[in-house]
């Protein structure tokens, strides 16, 4: 009987986590199936599940209509220059309060856990606009700073979290053979925190490709300065024959989850690793 014990927990587990997934793809089935379904039908007192027509022309409307193709590659360029300097500044920012004891750290530490629980994110868009057009910088450039400076300090913290739990034993060796402060992080320990890097580089393109605000106000004035999020959103206001294209939009909002799920899919082995890695100390 004791032996039939880890096998029913392993079981209730099973059926807690297949219930699970099941209620959050459930809203992803949903809107895919909505996306080919007339739009007469999406707009009906009875809508049905099912389309009563597989209409997959929506897609191509959406890729048109939206001016995907501009749209994508603001996404791309964006999320790129996101993703590169906030794996940069990240990694070394959290390696240094992880090794190194500066005078003012703790104070330095609080302000950075200020920015996390006070939500300033709308209050700053407009100086942080300002400040980029006074730089001559409201562009692309300026909505990937914008936009980095949002997501960094939860990443810094998780890499600071990683290294504290990192052996110091290989960087003490390699000191001794006269590698320096930044030799140590290039040569040892960035490697060594290839999980946790993984994990940020995830949050980061997750966090900047599905980012609305800050490119919305970056392209007010300028329409090719819109990501793709920005775009699917305003094919919302593109009526058809009075009414709002809802099922255009649910086929560009569906085509704009492929990007991050083939990024999850592909480096999911190493996200997991890293929170979990992160998490546990020793």
């Amino acid at each position: 009987m004791r032996g039939t014990t880890p096998v029913l927990r392993r079981v209730v587990l099973a059926v807690l986590l297949i219930g699970l997934a099941v209620v959050m793809l459930t809203p992803l089935v949903f809107g895919f199936l909505a996306s080919v379904s007339p739009l007469r039908q999406i707009v009906s007192s009875d809508p049905g599940l099912l389309p009563d027509s597989w209409d997959w022309s929506n897609y191509a409307d959406a890729w048109t209509r939206a001016d995907f193709a501009r749209y994508f590659l603001n996404s791309v360029v964006v999320t790129l220059v996101v993703v590169v300097v906030d794996t940069l500044a990240s990694s070394m920012t959290g390696y240094v309060l992880a090794r190194k004891h500066l005078p003012g750290q703790r104070f330095l530490e609080i302000v950075f856990m200020l920015t996390l629980f006070i939500g300033l994110t709308t209050a700053m868009l407009y100086p942080q606009y300002q400040i980029a057009r006074s730089l001559g910088i409201a562009n692309l450039l300026g909505v990937s700073m914008v936009e980095y400076a949002g997501i960094m300090i939860i990443h810094v913290y998780l890499i600071k979290a990683f290294v504290q739990g990192m052996g110091i034993e290989v960087e003490d060796a390699a000191r001794v053979d006269g590698c320096g402060f930044f030799g140590t992080y290039r040569r040892i320990a960035l490697p060594l925190m290839t999980p946790i890097l993984v994990t940020t580089v995830v949050l980061g393109v997750q966090a900047s490709w599905n980012n609305y605000q800050v490119p919305l106000v970056f392209s007010l004035a300028e329409a090719d300065l819109r990501t793709l999020i920005v775009g699917v959103s305003a094919l919302q206001y593109d009526a058809v024959e009075g009414m709002s294209a809802y099922n255009t939009v649910l086929a560009g909002a569906t085509m704009a989850l492929v990007p991050i799920i083939v990024v999850f899919v592909v480096l999911q082995r190493f996200f997991v690793r890293g929170w979990t890695e992160g998490a546990v100390k020793g």
